[in-house]
């Protein structure tokens, strides 16, 4: 008889609440854990990205072919193949600012506050993400220190609903100066603090 797998309802999170937050490509991840809000980790380096959107929240997906086995005449099953995976997070931004249509439009060429003009070739914008997600009491985070972000799908202005600016963010390697070596972080699940942490 199988054992039954141990579960706890203390390792779950549904996250009524979040928060994203951008910073120059290859910040290291902000001290944790901070209190979830709009003024964000102590770190002045990381600033939110504004409100996102309720109803669409941040997807987080991975493409790539599956593994394959593979054999010889002797051994059918010799090997296993590992295919490379490419990650990327799908986020539905609502504040229209400078930065936001930076993300979506892929760079701007005028360097004034008031105005966006619309390059003529998109490039896509390199930051560092963290997502900060709780559920009120408890928390989780992601770092992705080098994200190259571009927008996703069209802006709608549908008068009964808020407009929201679809961005993809596809992951790339941490460069020098993220703290590590990888794609990401995942902070583990632990309590939202009353105070913010201060630096050192």
């Amino acid at each position: 008889m199988t054992a039954p797998v141990n579960s706890s309802s203390t390792e779950v999170i549904a996250p009524a609440t979040g928060f994203i937050y951008v910073a120059p490509a290859n910040t290291p991840a902000p001290t944790w854990p901070f209190i979830p809000n709009h003024d964000g980790p102590v770190e002045t380096a990381w600033k939110s990205i504004g409100n996102t959107s309720l109803d669409n929240g941040v997807e987080m997906t991975m493409d790539g072919d599956d593994p394959e086995v593979l054999g010889s005449w002797q051994d059918p099953a010799l090997i296993t193949t590992n295919p490379a995976k490419t990650y990327s997070l799908t986020m539905n931004l609502e504040d229209i600012t400078i930065e936001t249509l930076n993300l979506y439009y892929g760079g701007q060429v005028s360097s004034s506050a008031d105005v966006f003009v619309i390059p003529s070739t998109p490039t896509p914008s390199e930051r560092a993400l963290f997502i900060a997600a709780s559920d009120g009491s408890q928390m989780v985070g992601f770092h992705y220190p080098r994200a190259s972000i571009i927008g996703s799908d069209s802006i709608t202005l549908d008068p009964a609903a808020i407009t929201e600016v679809p961005v993809t963010a596809t992951i790339l390697s941490a460069g020098s100066g993220a703290g590590f070596t990888g794609m990401g972080q995942v902070f583990k699940k632990c309590d939202v603090p009353t105070v913010n942490p201060t630096l050192p």
